[in-house]
């Protein structure tokens, strides 16, 4: 199976605090770290953690340290469509933790200076990969305009639509997952959702919109999934596992990227949403990202303590 991951590089700044700052005020950090990070290379790498096959594809600053992108390469991730792009510089991350919990803001450098519209067509590189990919996955640290053009080329369409921004019908109805917060859920739907029955109902209402299938997750209270079978919607509610939270950063990134080699591997939505609960759960038991995001064989041993999922058929 094969995965494509387009979406965004960034340098991730990271500030460890006994709490997180009020407005105005400063705190002082308990230690700091630099890695890499952005919405993309985080999905590829818990891609290619569970299991998948991934190819990357990113714009990073043409003053980019390689060797901190080029570590994707440890972890089997192709790195043939990351170019480099003049007279711009690598996104940066700025993230504040503190108890589990974070605040972040990006700076989006390269992310955002990709080719025209009407160049894409011509990266016979990235076309290509696209193309053969059994799935393919994008976020929107990158322009929507790269992101409808690379839905319309995949075979199977993920959409993480992080950070929350308005989207054409068009492009929702290419979605085979859409999978949103409940921040993100709350932007495309009008309320946040304050029980799963009401993330249901919001994620049932964007299938009957003409989006293929919709996975809402909602934090510790796990997530729920909605899709259209049969010319009626059904779905259901997949509770989390409790653990002790360490570190929520990236755990979203951990989630999606499991779905999507599941789905990859050709599991059904409900099972793949199962799978990638596991991975969030054990994501959050370590800091950081890429090196807390866990392997196959321990998803799979971690499933045994996922809640069985509730079916909310309407």
């Amino acid at each position: 199976m094969s995965v494509v991951v387009v979406g965004s590089v960034n340098v991730d700044v990271v500030s460890e605090v006994e709490r997180l700052p009020a407005p105005g005020e400063t705190v002082l950090a308990l230690r700091s770290r630099t890695n890499l990070g952005g919405k993309g290379s985080n999905q590829a790498v818990a891609a290619a953690r569970a299991g998948g096959r991934v190819e990357f594809v990113a714009r990073v600053g043409a003053g980019a340290d390689p060797g901190l992108w080029k570590s994707l390469l440890e972890f089997g991730i192709g790195l043939t469509a990351v170019r480099e792009v003049t007279d711009s510089r690598t996104g940066t991350a700025y993230i504040t933790v503190a108890d589990g919990e974070n605040q972040i803001v990006v700076d989006p450098g390269a992310n955002f200076d990709w080719e025209s519209e009407s160049e894409l067509d011509g990266l016979a590189v990235e076309t290509g990969l696209l193309d053969a990919a059994q799935v393919v996955v994008a976020q929107l640290e990158i322009p929507v305009r790269v992101v409808d053009w690379v839905s319309s080329r995949a075979r199977r369409f993920i959409l993480n639509a992080a950070p929350a921004t308005k989207l054409s019908e068009d492009l929702l109805r290419r979605c085979d997952p859409l999978i949103v917060n409940e921040s993100e859920l709350a932007a495309v739907s009008g309320t946040i959702p304050e029980t799963p029955e009401q993330a249901f109902a919001q994620v049932r209402a964007l299938c009957l919109r003409g989006v293929p299938s919709v996975v809402a997750t909602l934090g510790a209270a796990g997530s729920v999934w909605a899709q259209t079978a049969d010319s009626k919607v059904v779905g259901a509610y997949q509770p989390a596992p409790r653990v002790d939270t360490v570190d929520s950063t990236g755990a979203g990134d951990a989630f999606v990227g499991a779905l999507a080699t599941a789905l990859a591997e050709g599991s059904e939505l409900g099972s793949a949403v199962g799978f990638a609960t596991a991975a969030g759960a054990l994501a959050v038991q370590s800091p950081g990202t890429h090196n807390s995001y866990p392997t196959g064989e321990r998803i799979t041993d971690a499933l045994a303590a996922v809640p069985q999922s509730r079916s909310l058929t309407s």
